[in-house]
């Protein structure tokens, strides 16, 4: 991999202040030609595919001396056990909700089966009473 020039670098700075090809190209009193060629430079350099974000990721790895593969290895372990675990207490909290209202259903059944006998033996005994 052949190092950046400076004026790469600057660019690619540029890239990671967040700023778009035409600033960057006002900032240094460049046209945006030059940052375009200078940006498809930096990438058939590193060999980074052809996105801003990547740009942005490779050179703070680069800046940092931080290897990607290992960070990328270590955060998609987490994000896998972050979404098992939250579809395992999506599963429970689904399962648990339907056994509670399909219990507060059949609860809410006896109970009103219950009510209507009551009412309908204290008519009864009210009218046998008079």
């Amino acid at each position: 991999m052949d190092p950046l020039t400076k004026s790469e670098t600057r660019i690619a700075a540029g890239y990671v202040d967040g700023l778009t090809g035409k600033e960057i190209a006002s900032r240094h009193h460049l046209s945006y030609n030059t940052v375009v060629r200078h940006t498809q430079n930096i990438y058939d350099k590193t060999g980074i595919p052809r996105s801003t974000n990547a740009l942005v990721a490779w050179f703070l790895a680069k800046s940092f001396n931080l290897d990607l593969s290992e960070i990328k290895r270590g955060l998609g372990g987490f994000l896998l056990l972050c979404l098992v675990g939250f579809q395992m207490a999506a599963s429970d909290f689904d399962n648990s909700f339907l056994r509670s209202s399909s219990a507060r259903r059949v609860e809410a059944r006896k109970t009103s089966g219950r009510r209507n006998r009551r009412d309908d033996d204290t008519l009864t005994l009210s009218g046998l009473e008079s």
